[in-house]
């Protein structure tokens, strides 16, 4: 008992060193949330109201659903690989954050997010090409400032 107890402490900062150190623009996932109908629209508020709390796991199983019925909604790709990423799941969450911005809905932000992810992940060659895409952007030109001096930072 004394080992797992030990283990843990060990891998425990581990598991949450990928977590997001920046907070989502739902500002920006708005038009492609929009569009959901249904069932999944009170399923995918709640969802969002689940990451505000810092109940990812949670937060994951609900756009679970949603996710299989509306597989090119690019908002719900980035809200999952958010809950992803503050779970530590980082293979997880850049898988999720590029096929949120393969989804034909993805805006501006979706690339943001990707070059995020990537950078976290240490692909310079994706947060490049994707930090391309956002530079041109007014609505992200903080952001992608901000981006581009962290990108730097890590040469």
């Amino acid at each position: 008992m004394r080992r797992l107890s030990y283990l843990l402490l060990l891998f425990v900062p581990l598991i949450h060193a990928d977590a997001a150190d920046f907070a989502l623009r739902f500002d920006m996932l708005r038009p492609s949330l929009e569009r959901l109908t249904g069932d999944d629209r009170p399923s995918v508020d709640a969802a969002i109201e689940m990451i505000r709390q810092g109940e990812h796991q949670a937060a994951l199983v609900r756009l679970a659903a949603a996710r299989e019925r509306n597989p090119k909604n690019s908002s719900l790709g980035i809200l999952s690989a958010y809950a992803l990423l503050q779970l530590g799941n980082l293979a997880g969450a850049f898988d999720q954050a590029r096929a949120a911005e393969k989804a034909p809905d993805h805006n501006v932000y979706t690339c943001w997010f990707l070059a995020k992810v990537a950078l976290l992940k240490g692909d310079r060659s994706t947060c490049q090409r994707e930090l391309g895409h956002v530079r041109s952007s007014k609505q992200l030109a903080a952001e992608a400032g901000e981006l581009q001096a962290e990108l730097d930072r890590k040469r």
